[in-house]
């Protein structure tokens, strides 16, 4: 993983206009009481590749209890397309209770369409 590195003053100004989406990715809400503008070059870039590490150490956690999730239901006898399309349709119920207003939202944003290009 490279780090990321502020410079200059530019840097430390661009850095400040997407540290608070960061924050919120991997802290699930935006910062507060932090005075950015007052921090060094070094702790600003200390903090965002604290968050940084943090975040990719998340994201894989994320995919590995995803793969998992696949693999288990796949166990059950189906192939990876209806092994998906099954988690959908448990997440529609339990997240929803099958409300049908949230089903384009399943079909955008769920199990088969963040795995569609792994499917074939």
């Amino acid at each position: 993983m490279s780090q990321f590195k502020i410079q200059n003053q530019k840097d430390f100004d661009e850095c400040l206009m997407w540290v608070s989406d960061l924050y919120k990715d991997v802290y699930g809400f935006r910062p507060r009481c932090y005075n950015f503008q007052a921090w060094s070059f070094q702790e600003l870039q200390d903090f965002v590749n604290d968050l940084i590490e943090q975040n990719e150490r998340e994201a894989a956690l994320q995919r590995a209890a995803e793969e998992k999730a696949i693999k288990d239901v796949m166990s059950l006898g189906a192939d990876k397309e209806t092994a998906l399309r099954w988690l959908d349709d448990a997440d529609m119920h339990f997240m929803y209770g099958d409300d049908k207003f949230y089903e384009s939202s399943v079909e955008k944003y769920g199990w088969v369409a963040n795995h569609y290009d792994n499917l074939k």
